[in-house]
């Protein structure tokens, strides 16, 4: 029961972070994201140290780790934050959505592990088809430019964010999760510290932030990064990879409609059609995972 709790924990918490990410980056998108990561790196070191039960390693494979994991944050969320500032949050998550794929085209060209099947390359075909769909018939004239460059920056955030899962995995570490994102997470706002100080230590230069960013800003650090890492971490290790891999394919609809209800977000057909056209690429990419998942779960009931 506590499993099946921490399962929909996790996609409560992916369907509303799209639209807290875009609440919290209304005033100033960077402010958001710095001051968001900063927060959770404090919050997040005795939980480290707490629930993993062993000291950090500081050593040159760790921080090898921890800068790999790290390049998720910079070079994932970072644009993500950019991005979701000129388009609906819904949208974003459906881009965000598509981080599966990425990921095992990745593990194909960089480790070898994944082939590249039939039913793949359908997948990304449809995947990038709903996408089309989604953005064609529903771009303004005055800002669509500005929003075909948030589409190509989110997918360099996506593609940052899959590098980084890609390479944390070809380590191949015995490190506690909660280290590695804890060591990412550190990093991270030194880097931020190091591009814009004014957003910690200035406190005069900071936006006056009206109560909704507040509010947005201090779910993204306690739900959305410390708790939502932690119930993450636990159900990886309790669930299989196919109940793991829906969560993507789950939530994009669901924050659509979180920002159509709570955000008067533009809800059409198209914008459906699109988002069932990128759920079902994401379906089909993750075909083989699920015909071996049908085939062992027969072998054991045989």
């Amino acid at each position: 029961m506590h499993i099946l709790l921490a399962y929909f924990g996790v996609i409560a918490i992916w369907t509303t972070t799209p639209l807290a990410i875009q609440w919290s980056g209304q005033v100033d998108w960077f402010f958001g994201i710095a001051i968001r990561l900063g927060l959770s790196a404090l919050l997040i070191l005795p939980l480290a140290f707490w629930l993993s039960g062993r000291p950090m390693s500081f050593g040159w494979p760790a921080l090898k780790v921890y800068g790999a994991a790290s390049i998720g944050l910079l070079g994932g969320m970072t644009p993500v934050y950019w991005a979701a500032q000129t388009m609906p949050s819904g949208w974003i998550a459906l881009i965000w959505g598509m981080t599966p794929i990425a990921t095992g085209i990745l593990i194909f060209f960089l480790l070898g592990q994944e082939r590249l099947t039939l039913n793949k390359w359908l997948g990304i075909l449809v995947s990038v088809l709903g996408l089309v769909v989604l953005f064609a018939p529903n771009l303004h004239s005055e800002h669509a430019a500005l929003q075909i460059t948030g589409l190509l920056v989110a997918l360099v955030g996506v593609f940052f964010h899959s590098l980084s899962t890609v390479l944390v995995k070809k380590s191949q570490h015995d490190l506690p999760p909660l280290h590695v994102v804890t060591g990412a997470l550190w990093i991270t706002t030194l880097v931020f510290l190091v591009v814009q100080p004014s957003a910690f230590f200035n406190w005069s230069l900071l936006p006056t932030l009206p109560l909704k960013t507040s509010l947005a800003i201090g779910y993204l650090v306690v739900i959305g990064s410390v708790l939502g890492f932690v119930l993450y971490y636990y159900v990886l290790k309790h669930m299989d990879a196919l109940r793991l891999g829906m969560i993507p394919m789950i939530t994009p609809l669901f924050a659509i409609l979180l920002g159509y209800f709570a955000n008067q977000e533009q809800l059409n057909l198209s914008i459906l059609l699109g988002a069932g056209l990128v759920i079902l690429g994401l379906g089909l990419f993750e075909l083989n995972t699920l015909y071996r998942y049908y085939q062992r779960h027969k072998a054991k009931t045989l």
